[in-house]
């Protein structure tokens, strides 16, 4: 019994101070991503010109040289992703997922070349393009979660009496990424004689969330009939919060849900491994029979449908 305690504290200390360790640094590298990027660009850059057109050709994908730019929608959900990547890096990176998909497709199936080819391809484009989406909805998410705090500043700004201008940069400066940097490429464009429709449209279109959609239409508004912008904007920013709370509920009312879509997705994989490791030769009459690739690909399309079935049932849209 005494041994039991001991090595059970063992393991508890030693499970303490993983812990620990990953905090510190997960933490370190959480502080150095909430850098605002644009003031690093600013402080690189000759003047404020030239960081307002490196931060947009940075974040841009329909470059003349881009490998992106034939698909339009995915070179905008590249730009609202926030990646900042060079065009070697993001060819580098569909690379990688093209040969991890080689490996992950021989595992399964072992037929014509050509017809391995053809799923490869699908298998990297849908890869390359869930994880675009994935980095943008963090990103939105986050983006969201920022903008109450924003439009308090904004709002205590516009009290204090700064024209809306130096309220925008004021953001821009106190904020960290993302909406640091989006309020202070706002900034740029009102400094640079743009027009306060044309810039809050652009940022719409770079950012993708629909919070940016009610700022742009109240400033708009407010800007062509008048009115109180601080109690406007204030009022956006309870409005803002009540919508997170009411995500955060939803999300917390169907967790059940949506661990057990994981669930049901991931076990058919993992108990395919798990018999494979354990019995190398379980599958073998399948293979052997000639049906086995019409088989796999008749579960792999039935389980993709569940899936999507599942996803569409956990999921709310509000």
């Amino acid at each position: 019994m005494t041994e039991i305690m001991i090595y059970g504290a063992v393991f508890v200390a030693g499970l303490l101070v993983f812990d620990t360790l990953l905090r510190a640094l997960f933490g370190a590298r959480r502080k150095s991503a909430e850098v605002n990027s644009r003031l690093e660009t600013l402080q690189r850059s000759a003047n404020r010109g030239e960081a307002y057109r490196n931060l947009l050709r940075k974040r841009t994908s329909q470059d003349r040289n881009s490998f992106l730019a034939p698909f339009r929608w995915v070179a905008r959900l590249y730009e609202q992703s926030g990646l900042e990547l060079a065009t070697h890096q993001r060819f580098l990176s569909v690379a990688a997922i093209f040969v991890a998909s080689w490996f992950a497709i021989s595992l399964f199936y072992a037929g014509p070349l050509v017809i391995k080819l053809v799923l490869q391809i699908v298998l990297t484009v849908t890869v390359t393009v869930a994880t675009i989406a994935y980095m943008r909805a963090r990103r939105i998410r986050k983006f969201v979660n920022q903008l109450p705090n924003a439009l308090d500043i904004i709002v205590r700004s516009l009290n204090a009496g700064h024209p809306l201008g130096a309220a925008i940069a004021l953001v821009a400066r106190e904020m960290p990424d993302p909406i640091g940097s989006e309020f202070g490429i706002l900034s740029d464009q009102l400094a640079f004689g743009g027009a306060l429709d044309d810039s809050m449209l652009d940022m719409v279109e770079r950012v993708g969330a629909e919070e940016v959609k009610l700022l742009a239409v109240t400033l708009t508004v407010q800007q062509g009939t008048g009115g109180n912008l601080a109690e406007l904007l204030e009022n956006l920013a309870t409005m803002v919060r009540e919508r997170l709370m009411l995500r955060n509920k939803i999300r917390a009312i169907s967790a059940e849900g949506r661990a057990t879509a994981a669930v049901l997705a991931a076990s058919p994989f993992v108990l395919f491994f798990m018999l494979n490791a354990m019995v190398p030769t379980y599958f073998d009459p399948l293979w052997e029979s000639g049906y086995g690739t019409e088989v796999v690909v008749v579960c792999l399309t039935m389980m993709a449908i569940g899936t999507v079935i599942l996803n569409r049932m956990v999921n709310f849209d509000f």
